[in-house]
């Protein structure tokens, strides 16, 4: 079964933490974290943290206007309504099969941008720049990253397969591992994981598929 994006969201409500940033005259519109919580569903443990590559086109209910510009610690930002894209609806999808309750995203950077040239783009001119703020891998976002990772029951990588951001993989997953398992779906080169949502419906059920079953398996050992 592959519900739709109208169908789920009558099973689930998307909050996420928004900001804006500005380096060297460019502001960029950032995800911190984002969470999928089943409605009616009154429980506060996360059953897992996913670890993607950049926020895409879920945006605040109240629409991009109502960003503002980064003030303090990203952690402390507030969950807001949010509009959910493709990447979330799969999420849900895996929520269904899995009977999960509450899920929480974070990424490998906090950067929206919907094309993997402008991820590029924008990941070279926060590092000539020296700006980590979008960074939750960062030292400076430790404590934030901790909190994330220690109310998650399991982790799961789906930062994606471009060679380009295997050094953002490799420090994720150096970082991660240390907390326990990682599960997901692997590529052939290390540490880089498929995405939950490769756009070909066909890739999209595979991986739901082989993600439950990875998911039950490891249900079992425990």
């Amino acid at each position: 079964m592959f519900q739709s994006g109208k169908e789920l969201e009558t099973v689930f409500s998307t909050e996420a933490a928004f900001y804006k940033l500005k380096t060297n005259g460019i502001t960029h519109v950032c995800r911190s974290r984002a969470a999928i919580r089943r409605k009616g569903s009154q429980e506060d443990g996360v059953n897992a943290l996913f670890v993607l590559l950049n926020p895409g086109k879920c945006l605040p209910a109240d629409g991009e206007d109502s960003i503002s510009f980064l003030t303090g610690e990203t952690g402390k930002l507030p969950l807001v309504p949010a509009l959910p894209d493709n990447t979330m609806y799969q999420l849900m999808r895996l929520m269904e099969r899995m009977n999960w309750n509450l899920i929480e995203v974070i990424n490998l950077t906090d950067i929206r941008t919907g094309k993997f040239d402008d991820y590029k783009e924008s990941q070279k001119l926060m590092n000539k720049h020296w700006d980590s703020r979008h960074n939750i891998f960062s030292f400076d976002r430790c404590i934030e990253l901790l909190d994330c990772v220690e109310r998650a029951d399991s982790l799961i990588a789906g930062w994606g397969t471009k060679a380009p951001i295997s050094p953002a993989a490799e420090k994720a997953y150096t970082i991660l591992s240390q907390f326990g398992t990682i599960n997901g779906v692997t590529y052939r080169n290390h540490p880089l994981y498929y995405h939950p949502f490769p756009w070909i419906k066909a890739k999209c059920i595979q991986w739901l598929d082989e993600m439950e079953e990875q998911l039950k398996r490891a249900e079992q050992v425990v």
